[in-house]
């Protein structure tokens, strides 16, 4: 077809748009879906009146239709376009399709000795319909495959694909040679401003590495390592390359350039929740404070009813990313219900915290407490704490998890012949999971427990108490305000915390969900007298750019005469 007859045909075929739609009539079924995108391309029908228009415009269409349809095994279909309908008209009988007789594969080179180099499965059984989208899948993969093992030479010596339209089978040849498998060479670090890196030391580089001159070339080894390097926030940008130029011995060296120039960074930032009302936050970071990787940051929160400031000190111990001590020093002003609290806190912990797996926290703080109740109660007391903490996050969908679950478990102690003012075990876990069926109807479960042990109760600090109620515990309820309170009506804080969760999100919309909710739990002493504060509500979830922002409405049903309650809060549910 000339140009100026393609040109006539789309100037002819702008005057009419048919509803926008077609009906397709499709045998077998399961190609309409396929047919319809290929017609997307074909809405605008020219007139009846012009002349060879709509013959060229037909045949285009069957064109279109048939090229599809032999790329999904169908070589010898019937294909009509009807025009002369209100709606234009699709018919389709694709006949036999074309099945796999034999797929021949073979693999030379050393890619055949090497064991991390296994070609999958041809996605084609023998009897299966012939999809030659799937064929040529394959054979991108297994060349990628090549390219991620270090195969730099690899080619296909035959791929050939031999079809009888006559008996309607397909017979596949393939031959892959890998070619030798490449190695590194010398791997440099270089500033972008030019020269060596000198902004951390050679120490820490090795821990981040996973290879060494040497070794087999491996694409995924780069791309974990370049991702390391930023995600230790040590850089401003990081870029790794090979010098295919520069190869010998079939090795290549590898050169990773960093942008070290990394400032102080500054932020400031402002939310609001429902359990503390509007709050501010400022914080200045220093990810890359010396040579040796150590980081240190600043960071402060003001609430109506919290206020903190902490100093922390980061430095890495056998890996910069998952494998750290850190010390800290801060003081917080809280307000529990009624019961205001001055905590001083000096700590130093150990986080090792793998890509995957359990992360483990251990380590000891030195905490002095000061708090006051309405009702005129004063206290002090001095800890010197072990702790030891162990969690697990798994997830999927990014920012908004359609999946997941996490684990917690933590225990701290303390005892007077140690430098404390009063001995006690605490031991808490929680539990959340997540789960999507059918794309649209997702369960949450959570659930949290704990409890303190020691012979003199009374003495434990506030801030160490259990306390239910609010935006991430029992809704409907005020926050902390599920609690055993003294002769003034003052929460003074549990010793046991048992709260559960069931919650329903319909997904509506991408971005909305409304939800239906349950709480149950309470914060106790008297195992005796426990009476679980039941919360029901409703809720809304909108998924924002920066995670779910979520609005709930809900009643503390257990207590008679309780007042709606708004939840608001922003972050996944995990």
């Amino acid at each position: 077809m000339s140009l100026l007859r393609c040109l006539l045909l789309v100037l002819l075929s702008l005057p009419l748009l048919a509803h926008g739609k077609w009906r397709v009539q499709a045998e077998p079924e399961h190609i309409s879906e396929d047919l319809e995108r290929v017609l997307n391309s074909f809405q605008e029908v020219p007139e009846l009146d012009a002349v060879g228009a709509q013959s060229e415009f037909v045949q285009a269409v069957i064109s279109q239709v048939k090229e599809t349809l032999s790329a999904l095994g169908y070589y010898a279909p019937e294909v009509r376009v009807d025009l002369s309908k209100t709606t234009p008209e699709l018919s389709v009988l694709a006949g036999a399709a074309v099945v796999l007789q034999e797929a021949n594969i073979q693999l030379i080179g050393d890619a055949s000795l090497d064991r991390g180099f296994r070609l999958a499965d041809f996605p084609i059984s023998a009897g299966q319909r012939f999809v030659h989208a799937d064929y040529e899948s394959f054979k991108q993969s297994v060349a990628d495959r090549a390219l991620e093992r270090g195969y730099f030479d690899s080619r296909w010596l035959v791929h050939r694909v031999e079809m009888n339209l006559q008996t309607n089978q397909a017979n596949v040849y393939l031959a892959f040679q890998s070619g030798p498998r490449y190695r590194y060479g010398e791997i440099s670090f270089q500033e972008l401003k030019g020269g060596d890196l000198t902004a951390l030391d050679q120490k820490q580089l090795d821990r981040l590495m996973t290879f060494k001159s040497g070794d087999y070339i491996s694409s995924r080894e780069l791309f974990n390592l370049q991702n390391d390097l930023i995600q230790t926030g040590y850089f401003r940008d990081v870029q790794v390359s090979f010098h295919r130029d520069k190869v010998e011995d079939l090795q290549i060296p590898v050169e990773v350039i960093v942008d070290s120039r990394l400032p102080s960074r500054i932020s400031l930032g402002a939310g609001f929740t429902t359990d503390v009302g509007p709050r501010v936050l400022a914080e200045w970071q220093r990810h890359l404070f010396n040579e040796k990787g150590h980081g240190i940051e600043a960071k402060t929160e003001f609430s109506m009813v919290r206020q903190s400031g902490e100093v922390r000190y980061r430095v890495p111990w056998k890996h910069p990313l998952h494998d750290r001590i850190e010390f800290a020093v801060g003081a917080q002003q809280d307000i529990i219900d009624g019961t205001e609290t001055l905590q001083t806190i000096v700590s130093m912990q150990r986080v090792i915290a793998p890509k995957t797996g359990w992360q483990q926290t251990y380590g000891i703080r030195v905490l002095d407490e000061r708090f006051e109740r309405e009702g005129g109660e004063k206290g002090a007391e001095t800890l010197v704490a072990p702790y030891l903490a162990y969690s697990r996050l798994r997830s999927r969908g990014g920012v908004d998890p359609t999946h997941g679950s996490r684990l917690l478990f933590q225990a701290e102690t303390a005892n007077r012949a140690f430098l404390s003012t009063v001995d006690y075990v605490s031991v808490r876990t929680g539990f959340r999971w997540l789960n999507t069926f059918q794309d649209r109807h997702m369960l949450l479960l959570r659930a949290d427990a704990g409890g303190i042990f020691s012979p003199e109760f009374d003495r434990v600090p506030p801030s160490l108490r259990f306390y239910a109620g609010g935006d991430n515990s029992v809704r409907g309820f005020d926050f902390r305000s599920i609690s055993p309170r003294n002769d003034d009506g003052d929460t003074i804080g549990g010793q046991y915390l048992i709260t559960g969760s069931v919650e329903y999100n319909w997904r509506w919309r991408p971005t909305w969900r409304p939800a239906v909710f349950v709480d149950a739990g309470s914060a106790f002493t008297d195992t005796n007298d426990v009476s679980p504060a039941i919360g029901v509500g409703v809720g809304i979830r909108w998924i924002s750019p920066v995670g779910p922002v979520r609005f709930d409405i809900a009643n503390g049903i257990s207590e008679p005469n309780k007042p709606f309650r708004i939840h608001l809060t922003l972050g996944a549910a995990l």
